[in-house]
């Protein structure tokens, strides 16, 4: 899809670079000539057309989204490798916005009553009191005293 801001030359040389990833290669391509001056002009008008050129892959993305999805749940299903069906399954969830929550990003203080009563229901009263008294007879600083 061409940009009309820019020189018919420079949306050539955007839609080549996003092609190629090669500024030299897209900027012989628009047409601009192989002289000695062909690299530092390359280089200008990467920095020059960078706001079309990230225009240019997002729209290239949104082209192959589709298709990338259609791979990934084909792999998910049908791959003979469990590690595969399984890696694929993950990046659809991922896309999806259901990426597992990573243990560092949780913030949340609980009272030391919410954090028993959390521990009891994960292993019992039985295992709570062994638990905490483990904790009680290894424990060198003083804190928060655990019920």
């Amino acid at each position: 899809m061409a940009n009309t801001n820019l020189t018919n030359q420079r949306q050539v040389f955007v839609e080549e670079y996003v092609r190629s990833g090669d500024h030299l290669e897209a900027a012989k391509k628009a047409g601009y000539k192989d002289t000695h001056t062909l690299r530092n002009q390359a280089c200008k008008l990467r920095r020059e057309c960078s706001d079309e050129i990230t225009d240019e892959l997002h729209r290239n993305f949104a082209e192959i989204a589709p298709r990338a999805l259609n791979i990934l749940s084909d792999l998910a299903e049908n791959a003979e490798s469990e590690s595969v069906r399984l890696g694929a399954t993950r990046d659809l969830l991922d896309r999806a916005g259901f990426r597992p929550v990573d243990r560092h990003e949780v913030v949340k203080d609980k009272s030391v009553e919410e954090l028993n009563a959390q521990l009891v229901r994960l292993v019992g009263e039985n295992g709570a009191e062994t638990l905490i008294s483990s904790f009680k007879s290894r424990r060198s600083i003083s804190g928060p005293e655990l019920s």
